[in-house]
């Protein structure tokens, strides 16, 4: 009887003593945490602000790829017939406008860059067109109307390559003499 008592007296010891332990331990996760968040929220305070190396380099990338959406580009169909390497293209104009009732507005377009094209029907026109190879074409148009003012835009048409897939290869061997 005396060995319970003890034995009965030790259980209760031990599960005090745990008790207190896991009371100690959560105490200490909980300060732990405490830390954790706070070393967090004072980072979140400080703002990392970027170079003016970085962002002068952000802003020219954003500024390339608003060019390179600007862009219209095309492909040409692969049509089965390695002669035809143009495209038909056409810049429409016609619904520009001069907001000042009754002036007339006057067109003129120039070709700044690319294969040498001929604008069709000439260009004067508010709508012209042209058969461009693959290749980039970069055409200015200046509007202008009968008092001198005068608004120009430029625009960027890519021509891309006929696609052309190689011929896939299917080789049997076998045996026999078929071909006699």
């Amino acid at each position: 009887m005396k060995e319970t008592k003890m034995g009965n007296f030790f259980a209760l010891l031990v599960i005090i003593i745990s008790g207190f332990s896991i009371i100690k331990w959560k105490e200490y996760e909980r300060g732990v945490l405490l830390e954790i968040s706070d070393s967090l929220s004072v980072s979140k305070k400080k703002e990392l602000k970027p170079s003016l190396d970085i962002v002068s380099k952000v802003s020219l990338l954003e500024k390339m790829a608003l060019k390179e959406r600007e862009k219209i580009r095309v492909m040409v169909e692969h049509d089965n017939s390695p002669f035809t390497s143009t495209y038909p293209m056409i810049l429409d104009a016609t619904t520009s406008y001069d907001p000042d009732l009754g002036d007339e507005i006057q067109y003129v377009w120039k070709q700044i860059s690319g294969p040498t094209i001929e604008l069709r029907p000439n260009p004067f026109v508010g709508k012209v067109s042209f058969e461009g190879e693959a290749g980039e074409y970069i055409f200015e148009l200046t509007v202008s109307d009968n008092y001198g003012a005068k608004a120009k835009a430029i625009r960027t048409v890519v021509i891309e390559p006929e696609p052309n897939a190689s011929p896939i290869i299917d080789v049997k061997v076998r045996q026999g003499s078929e071909l006699n």
